[in-house]
């Protein structure tokens, strides 16, 4: 707002704020002559003394600030020390009202007036100096939303180099892996990068032999029961709902142990971002993230977010692909219990646990009787169903920390940790008998099948290798054979002292 002539200011809208002055000492003449040349578009607003110390409008929005020498030169110092250097606070004009001594002039100075105008007031000098304060002001308030620009723009991409850092970040780090688990625990601390994440959990589905949809969930374990049920419940109705069916059934794996998410009664849409992770155009599984932040997501963290998560899913399918080829090398392709190759690597690892932690561990190894001759009597595709029945027996009988194998042709082995000789001649007893019990079926036919079973056991403390345990299990085997077969003996026992069961 500028003033064009002498005592007139150029109108203004009626909606349109005046422009505030500031009055600091001034007497009435004085303001009412300095209101006449500034026009209906200025308004003086005092900024005076009073019993409680200096009174004022809000100082950050006046233009200019007159001040009378002969009203406030003995408060110019505290003036200068308590508010002329306020931030807000604005340029100062000195009106010499009264003469001026030589002492006073360095207080002048120090209180760092913009300019000095005499009274009476000349009207092209005041014009002048508000013209020139409108475009000071101009200039200011340009540079100010400059400046804000530029701290937005340096924002923008300050956010923009964190996104392709969290990014870039991922991928890298799910290529590198082939481990569901490990991926799912990167993707947790990767995301923290964004927002604050408490937990990451995952679940898998695909269809069995008889079509029907099962999952695999990879959850973290939570404290309390409860929080964990409604996070099995929650993935489980995510995966119904994109694979289109029912889920049948289901397998946890429990990961890392996190307390974020304890005492839960329910779980908050809001508080969870479960996005489906896609193959090919097909649904194969879904990642939940939890965060009470997920709401407030921007909508350049949650594309990113999105971006990543298109390819972890690649990432987890090569992970699952892996770990199902990896299965299928380590297993009989017909019993479905581990092979060789798989059993002989256990073997290593449990005798390696068994020096350090000095457990007992047990070993059978098992041979069915006169197989060859069930072969040539009811065909090969009748003994193949006995090895598969077989197979499914053992796996019956053993806990979920031993391990059952097929060792080759009709011959199978079960490693046994923490067991002592005692119990596995127990267990290997049970499996015997319940061999022998059964009544196989093939063809219109009934027959009966036999074990006969080799125990070897190392005591706590006992150092040997695995030739040796599978040597001594393999002698005992061969004593069971010896004392009639359909017989359980252990590596201690005599051949005489094996007990022998028609």
């Amino acid at each position: 707002m500028f003033i064009h002539n002498q005592g007139a200011a150029k109108s203004m809208s009626t909606n349109q704020q005046r422009v505030t002055l500031l009055s600091i000492g001034l007497d009435l003449r004085q303001e009412e002559d300095l209101q006449a040349l500034l026009g209906a578009d200025f308004a003086l607003e005092r900024f005076g003394s009073g019993a409680k110390g200096f009174f004022s409008p809000k100082t950050n929005s006046a233009l200019l600030a007159f001040v009378s020498w002969r009203g406030m030169h003995s408060q110019l110092a505290g003036l200068a020390r308590n508010h002329f250097t306020m931030d807000d606070f604005p340029s100062r004009v000195l009106i010499l009202d009264a003469p001026v001594a030589q002492a006073d002039v360095e207080r002048i100075v120090d209180a760092g007036f913009s300019a000095v105008v005499r009274y009476p007031f000349e009207a092209e000098r005041i014009t002048a100096l508000v013209n020139q304060a409108c475009e000071s002001q101009g200039i200011y308030k340009d540079l100010y939303h400059m400046a804000r620009e530029i701290c937005l723009e340096r924002e923008i991409l300050s956010r923009q180099a964190d996104l392709l850092q969290f990014f870039n970040k991922m991928l890298t780090r799910a290529s590198f892996s082939l481990d569901p688990v490990e991926i799912l625990h990167q993707a947790h601390e990767d995301l923290r990068i964004l927002l604050e994440v408490k937990s990451v959990e995952a679940v898998f589905w695909q269809k069995n032999q008889a079509q029907e949809v099962e999952a695999e969930l990879f959850i973290h374990e939570h404290d309390g029961k409860v929080t964990q049920d409604l996070l099995i419940q929650y993935l489980l109705e995510h995966a119904a709902k994109h694979a289109g069916e029912k889920v049948t059934g289901f397998h946890v794996n429990f990961m890392s142990r996190i307390e974020s998410m304890r005492n839960l009664s329910t779980l908050q849409d809001e508080d969870m971002l479960t996005l489906p992770l896609r193959f090919g155009g097909q649904s194969f599984g879904c990642i939940s993230i939890a965060s009470e932040r997920i709401a407030r997501l921007g909508r350049d963290r949650l594309q990113t977010i999105l971006a990543a998560v298109n390819h972890l899913s690649l990432a987890l399918r090569n992970a699952l692909l892996y770990r199902e080829m990896r299965i299928r090398a380590d297993r009989d392709a017909l019993t479905r219990l581990p092979n060789r190759h798989y059993f002989d690597e256990r073997v290593f690892l449990e005798l390696k646990r068994h020096q350090r932690y000095r457990h007992p561990l047990s070993l059978l190894m098992m041979d069915l009787d006169h197989f060859k001759q069930l072969n040539d009597t009811h065909g090969h595709q009748a003994g193949d169903m006995v090895l598969e029945e077989v197979g499914r027996i053992l796996m019956n009988k053993m806990r979920s920390t031993d391990t059952p194998a097929r060792y080759g042709g009709e011959e199978f082995v079960a490693l046994l940790v923490n067991t002592a000789e005692e119990q596995a001649w127990i267990l290997a007893e049970r499996i015997r008998k319940e061999i022998s019990s059964r009544r196989f079926h093939f063809n219109g036919k009934f027959f009966k099948v036999t074990a006969s079973i080799g125990v070897a056991s190392l005591q706590t403390g006992v150092l040997t290798t695995a030739a040796d345990l599978l040597g001594e299990a393999d002698a005992a085997l061969y004593k069971a054979k010896r004392s009639g077969r359909n017989t359980v003996c252990s590596s201690i026992e005599d051949e005489e002292e094996c007990r022998q069961f028609a």
